[in-house]
């Protein structure tokens, strides 16, 4: 018996980046041909314009182009889809704003550009630097792009902190809602970068309508929130194979990690509450524990050393009751190359450099062979709706509840006999 089938296409083997890159596009499916159909439908589209604030109100937009926004991205970055605003609250907290391209302003359900993103799904960004966009570039570099000095439609999702910079429930105003921002400044994860550096030689005091002030102060609530994400794993910097990831830049990268995460958390939250029998969440299940097991017992010592897995409640005792049952000393090799940067570094009594030596993933082979093995045990996340997670909730603590009927039955049955004899 063969297969069925015919040979489509014959890719001759390359030794260019491209030639690679080309393989990938085709095992998978990567749709690199734009579509002039939804090209031609972008290009007719413009920005909405609002010449009074009223305008931008009876159209059901609130209107924040008085206050300080910046966005942060890589450098040439053109498709700038979110940024923030920072206000303090006569509290002695801050309101951060996160806020989102409104590309729903643009695109109408199922019309040819809505068809064509969804299925695509996302950009695409490869390794030879092109980018194959999700929405046309019309609408992703330009009518959409929150550029600087543009006028902008935007979804803001507001965030509020109490006067030590600690996330508490935004009670100043509503969480949700449409937005006319105007971009101020258009930095690079470098400039941040450089703020925050030198945010640790001088104590800023908060003052509106600075953008380096803004920076710091937006620094320390993100820290905040990757502390209580985290924990000691806050410290872990990665360096993914990705245009975006600058080693230099680790918490310029942090800073709006923390806010998109927390945004995604509140959207989420807020549709949740509104379409409870419709919306659809994303639920990934434990790793199974004989796996578990096994990975700990393999990966044992480069674990325990990891600030990387403290983050993970299932582990931490494992880990510690493995630890008090062994007598052998813990050893981990280093590459000689970290040992000299590392020597370095203190030498030249660089902290800031000496925690990055000692964090880095990527100066560790153990603790990548340890992760990667992690990441080969978890289970496939899914979706599903959210009443069927409430039923099962429900369905959990009825039988928890009888279960505990039932002994409690037992326990009187119980006490009976023991009264009779």
């Amino acid at each position: 018996m063969y297969p069925l089938g015919y040979v489509m296409r014959i890719i001759k083997a390359g030794e260019q980046l491209g030639d690679s890159q080309r393989v990938i596009n085709i095992l998978y499916q990567i749709p690199t041909r734009p579509n002039q159909q939804c090209i031609d439908a972008a290009e007719v589209l413009t920005n909405f314009a609002y010449d009074e604030a009223d305008d931008a109100a009876a159209a059901g937009v609130e209107d924040i182009r008085s206050q300080l926004t910046i966005t942060i991205d890589p450098t040439g970055c053109q498709d700038v889809d979110d940024a923030l605003t920072l206000t303090k609250l006569p509290t002695g907290g801050f309101l951060v704003g996160v806020h989102i391209a409104d590309v729903g302003r643009f695109v109408t359900q199922n019309d040819v550009i809505d068809s064509n993103a969804s299925r695509r799904m996302m950009s695409f960004y490869a390794a030879t630097d092109r980018v194959y966009h999700m929405l046309p570039a019309h609408l992703s570099n330009d009518v959409c792009s929150l550029l600087q000095g543009k006028d902008r439609n935007v979804l803001s999702v507001y965030l509020e902190t109490d006067d030590k910079l600690n996330l508490i429930e935004t009670r100043s105003r509503f969480p949700v809602c449409r937005s006319l921002i105007r971009n101020d400044r258009q930095m690079t994860y470098e400039e941040a970068q450089q703020i925050i550096e030198e945010s640790f030689y001088e104590r800023l005091e908060w003052k509106e309508g600075r953008a380096k002030n803004m920076v710091v102060f937006l620094h320390h609530i993100a820290q905040r929130l990757r502390i209580a994400r985290l924990r000691e794993a806050r410290f872990c910097f990665s360096e993914p194979d990705d245009p975006f990831c600058l080693a230099g830049c680790p918490e310029a990268h942090q800073l709006i990690e923390e806010f998109m995460i927390l945004t995604n958390v509140t959207v989420a939250q807020f549709l949740v509450a509104r379409f409870p029998q419709t919306i659809p969440v994303r639920r990934q299940k434990s790793p199974d524990e004989d796996d578990v097991n096994k990975w700990s017992s393999l990966h044992r010592v480069a674990a325990q050393a990891s600030m990387y897995f403290q983050q993970f409640e299932m582990l931490r005792g494992l880990l510690c009751r493995q630890d008090t049952d062994s007598v052998a000393p813990n050893v981990i090799s280093f590459l000689q190359s970290t040992v000299d940067e590392l020597k370095a570094a203190v030498e030249s009594k660089n902290l800031r450099k000496v925690v990055s030596v000692i964090a880095n993933e990527s100066q560790h082979p153990l603790h990548l062979l340890a992760k990667n093995g992690w990441f080969h045990i978890q289970v496939c996340a899914n979706f599903v709706f959210v009443t069927f997670l409430c039923d099962n909730f429900h369905s959990l603590r009825k039988r928890v509840k009888q279960s505990k009927n039932r002994k409690k039955s037992r326990f009187f049955r119980f006490s009976k006999k023991c009264k009779k004899h």
